[in-house]
């Protein structure tokens, strides 16, 4: 069973888009909630949360101080934060009881070595990084270790139903089928060969600018379609007399009457 934390809170009086100005001042605003109770409004010192939440995390179970009606056992739910910078913008508490079993989404935490990765220079293929539990609040774990030490060769796999809890008082809520870790082989793929130039058949090939003596080009389907039409234009060229030229007068001496 672990100890809950203690963290002092506050009630918080500033609320919408002024708590920009709270965080100015280095205080994180938050809210508490669930419990069967109404959500409550509160803020925190924002650099004492950030340095307790690295080894807290949101399965340690904490007691509020200073609003009233006395200590509230909670869980963090969730932390916001700014998407460029990373700063903690909000947190909320959900209030849990000691004595009602509750759900949580606990770490993996990946300990020792893979054989398979060592001496046959596996890849780990990770398909889970934490499963969800059921557990009285004070018997969550802060993490789930998952030995890798047993991933000896290609293929070895650890699934849900490997991982060791105290079965007495957590529940892996996850199916027991589904894969956490897996060692697989490193696909190399090979580069694609050029393909070979086709070399000609010595003599198949006329050399550049010569043609067979008597061999006509082939015709492609445009030109084909356009011989007719040429042929039937130059017959017609051929039929009609110039225009705009006199016709020559008959050479030689005019016969005498």
């Amino acid at each position: 069973m672990a100890e809950a934390q203690n963290l002092a809170v506050r009630p918080r009086t500033v609320l919408g888009k002024k708590v920009s100005t709270l965080r100015r001042q280095g205080i994180l605003p938050g809210v508490i909630f669930g419990g069967h109770a109404d959500s409550l409004p509160i803020e925190t010192d924002l650099h004492a949360f950030e340095q307790r939440y690295r080894r807290w995390g949101n399965t340690t179970l904490l007691s509020l101080s200073g609003i009233d009606g006395g200590e509230v056992s909670a869980l963090v739910y969730d932390v916001s934060r700014d998407p460029v910078t990373g700063r903690m913008l909000h947190v909320d508490f959900t209030r849990v009881s000691l004595t009602e079993k509750t759900r949580a989404d606990v770490p993996l935490h990946f300990v020792k070595e893979s054989p398979a990765v060592r001496t046959l220079g596996a890849v780990l293929l990770h398909a889970l990084s934490e499963v969800t539990v059921e557990a009285f609040p004070q018997d969550i774990p802060r993490a789930i270790e998952v030995d890798l030490s047993g991933l000896q060769e290609i293929d070895d796999a650890i699934f849900v139903r490997d991982l060791v809890v105290d079965a007495t008082t957590v529940r892996i809520t996850n199916d027991p089928d589904e894969l956490v870790v897996k060692a697989m082989p490193v696909k190399i793929e090979e580069e694609a060969k050029p393909a070979e130039a086709a070399v000609p058949a010595e003599g198949e090939v006329a050399a550049e600018g010569e043609a067979a003596e008597g061999a006509t080009p082939p015709t492609t389907g445009a030109e084909a379609a356009k011989a007719p039409a040429a042929e039937g234009a130059k017959a017609s060229a051929a039929a009609k007399p110039a225009t705009g030229a006199p016709p020559k007068p008959a050479t030689g001496a005019p016969k005498k009457a």
